[in-house]
């Protein structure tokens, strides 16, 4: 609704009802201005968008105002500022002295002095603390006057609250909590105009009085009885209680009249009897849990034993590693000597040379048997190899996220070694296709090759090689016959896919190719080959480097067939124990198997040091003192199942009988009289910083924990 213009007349005292608003007139009507009752002047704020108005009269200060804000905005009075025509106004400025006329209106702008946060804050408050209402000028002409009205329109529409209700199950009729029908009490702050008057709150007990607070103390009635002496007064019995004293009974003569000592022991009783209850079935439980526990643990033994007795046998059925060619080996070695021991027996020359040339011949032919299986097998394990190289490359990078969960990443990158992993599966795996088929992949790979991979270094080569098979196998050559032209396509191929350009996640698992000048050579003196020192067997009395790794291998299986396999097992349980505990010795890092083999047969007699148990394949070396290093001069042969409970014992010397103990400390003395060598060497590794700046890298392992999404059996190693 539109302002209209104001004369400098007075007000006049009336009720109107515009567009379904309450329309109020002022109280009282004022045609001159005076002291004790001043006129009224209409401000209206501004601030951004949203505006108000009120009325004031016109001797009020603007700090007077700003503090009426400040109690309807529940905001500090600093944090905003009232304006006019974009300058500040004091706040000692009366609105009578900003040469208003009378009966007209004043325009205000609100402005926050802490940003637009406060800004925000401001409009919120506004919103919620003022009710919409609008005052207007009314110009109104009745039989040639005109008078003027100051009129507040106000919205008197109440919103009531849902306070629930319930329904009749049988009638289906809803019944609703209902509630007073007068609207809550508004708070009116600018009726409270003078300075000092205490503005009620909204939500108070007090807000329901529409006049000023006031504080009155007020004395309750309390009404009392008494009796009296005189006669007037009568008081009935009715409801009297008589109560008379009993005899005294002190505390002594309480307790002998009202003993409770039967019922204390009674529950004494109880209660010992129940935590002697508990202590006997908490007893009982561990006892079976320690059952329990041997019995896992003589099974989890048997199971290890049998597993140890099923790779024996299988490796000796179907070798596959070089353990179990090694293991034919001594088997041919004692099926010679039983076998020579038989032609020795003969008595006649001629016989005895006959069976000679015939066991031999026979020997050569098993050993040429055990030789081509075995060339087999390392052209399988090469196979398995580039497989795992190529399955290793193809894995999508895989990590934990946030929630602990497993994600995966498949790249580009990644795809790529995918489909170079298929072509390589479809043309070199086990898998023998048909020549339509062979034809139609080797297409595709010179595509790839022609399309995308021209800077590889061969591709020229490659290229030639695989339109000179397609052109053999169109014209119906046996894929037999081209053996040696696939294989040279399988070199170029796998020569391509290890090249860090074309294949970006080869280089993380290639293996490294070290020169063989990086360190100092030496010579075999059997095969004269410069060979570096790892490729020479070691021990603690050797002086000098002699015969190579393989060489003594050749020796080896040749006629000496020595079965080292059993100390080297022992001796690599050592080592895996001592890297558990972080040991800080390198004494059986140095040690070799034959020096176990030593230290087990001649100190050790080759038995456990309490049962006398021979079989090897029960039998391990353990710490004789647990706190202190592991060396040859401080352990002890035990089978498995005594190598775990002597690992329990924290104290040896009290647990063992002296006889025992002085049996061990005896062989402890000529193990460290036999090993001199190996400790005057950890005495110098130690001391040199040799053995501290040792890195131990590890098996390599990827970052992306893609090996849990692969099959632990998958590609196994030979």
């Amino acid at each position: 609704m539109n302002s209209i213009p104001l004369s400098n007349m007075g007000w006049e005292v009336g009720t109107y009802i515009l567009e379904n608003k309450n329309i109020r007139l002022s109280d009282k009507t004022i045609l001159n201005m005076d002291v004790d009752n001043p006129p009224l002047i209409i401000v209206k704020f501004i601030i951004d968008n949203a505006s108000f108005a009120t009325r004031f009269k016109v001797h009020t200060t603007i700090g007077e105002i700003k503090s009426n804000l400040a109690d309807v905005l529940e905001l500090e009075e600093d944090w905003f500022d009232i304006f006019k025509d974009d300058v500040v106004v004091e706040k000692a400025v009366t609105l009578a002295e900003l040469c208003v006329q009378l009966y007209s209106k004043m325009v205000f702008e609100i402005g926050s002095l802490k940003g637009e946060d406060v800004q925000s804050t401001i409009l919120a408050q506004i919103r919620k603390n003022i009710p919409t209402l609008d005052v207007i000028t009314v110009h109104l002409g009745e039989a040639g006057d005109n008078n003027d009205i100051v009129v507040d329109i106000e919205t008197r529409c109440c919103q009531k609250e849902w306070l629930g209700g319930y329904r009749n199950k049988l009638t289906n009729i809803e019944y609703h909590n209902a509630e007073t029908q007068t609207s809550p009490k508004r708070r009116e702050v600018f009726k409270y105009s003078e300075s000092g008057e205490a503005i009620p709150l909204i939500f108070h007990r007090d807000t329901q009085t529409p006049f000023k607070l006031k504080e009155v103390t007020q004395s309750t009635v309390v009404n009392k009885a008494t009796q009296m002496w005189r006669s007037d007064l009568f008081i009935s019995s009715t409801h009297d209680k008589i109560l008379t004293s009993r005899t005294y009974v002190d505390h002594d003569q309480w307790l002998e009249e009202n003993t409770n000592i039967n019922a204390i022991i009674t529950v004494q009783n109880a209660i010992r009897r129940w935590i002697r209850g508990r202590k006997i079935h908490n007893l009982i439980k561990l006892q079976r849990t320690i059952i329990d526990d041997l019995k896992k643990q003589k099974l989890q033994i048997l199971k290890e034993q049998a597993d140890k007795t099923r790779i024996i046998i299988t490796g000796a059925a179907y070798p596959v590693k070089r353990d179990d060619f090694y293991m034919l080996y001594l088997m041919v070695g004692d099926w010679w000597k039983k076998e020579w021991k038989k032609v020795c027996a003969l008595k006649f020359p001629e016989t005895k040379r006959t069976e000679a040339v015939a066991l031999l011949t026979k020997e050569v032919q098993l050993l040429e048997a055990i030789e081509k299986n075995r060339i087999v097998g390392k052209q399988e394990a090469l196979k398995k190899e580039k497989m795992r190289f190529l399955e290793q490359t193809s894995r999508p990078l895989a990590f934990k996220n946030r929630k602990g969960l497993m994600a995966s990443i498949d790249n580009l990158e990644t795809q790529r070694a995918r489909e170079f992993k298929e072509i390589y599966s479809a043309l070199f795996g086990n898998n023998i296709l048909l020549s339509k088929d062979m034809i139609d992949v080797l297409i595709t790979l010179k595509q790839a090759f022609l399309t995308h991979f021209m800077d590889y270094e061969y591709c020229n080569d490659l290229v030639s090689l695989i339109e000179q098979e397609i052109d053999l196998l169109s014209i119906g050559t046996k894929q037999y016959d081209l053996r040696g032209l696939h294989k040279r396509i399988e070199q170029l191929f796998m020569h391509f896919l290890q090249q860090k350009e074309f294949n970006t996640k080869a280089s993380k698992y290639k293996k490294p190719n070290l020169p063989k000048t990086l360190h100092t050579l030496f010579l075999c003196i059997r095969c004269k080959k410069l060979l570096p020192a790892s490729m020479f067997p070691v021990h603690v009395r050797m002086m000098s480097y002699s015969a190579c790794k393989s060489c003594v291998w050749l020796q080896n299986i040749g006629y000496q067939r020595a079965d080292m396999s059993p100390y080297l097992k022992l001796l690599k349980h050592v080592q895996n124990t001592e890297m558990e505990k972080c040991c800080h010795s390198a004494v059986c890092f140095i040690l070799q198997p034959i020096g176990m083999c030593y230290l087990t047969n001649v100190i050790w007699h080759g038995h456990s040091a309490i049962s006398e148990c021979r079989d090897m394949s029960k039998l391990q070396h353990i710490r004789w003192q647990s706190d202190i290093e592991w060396a040859p001069w401080n352990t002890i042969l035990l089978t498995d199942l005594e190598a775990k409970c002597h690992a329990c014992i924290p104290n040896v010397l009290n647990f063992y009988g002296k006889t025992f103990i002085e049996n061990v400390r005896r062989r402890h003395i000529l193990a460290r009289a036999c090993f001199i060598p190996l400790l005057k060497m950890n005495h110098d590794i130690s001391t040199s910083g040799v053995w501290s700046n040792i890195k131990d890298s590890g098996p390599f392992l990827h970052p992306s924990h893609a090996e849990i999404f692969a099959s632990e059996n998958e590609y196994d190693k030979v």
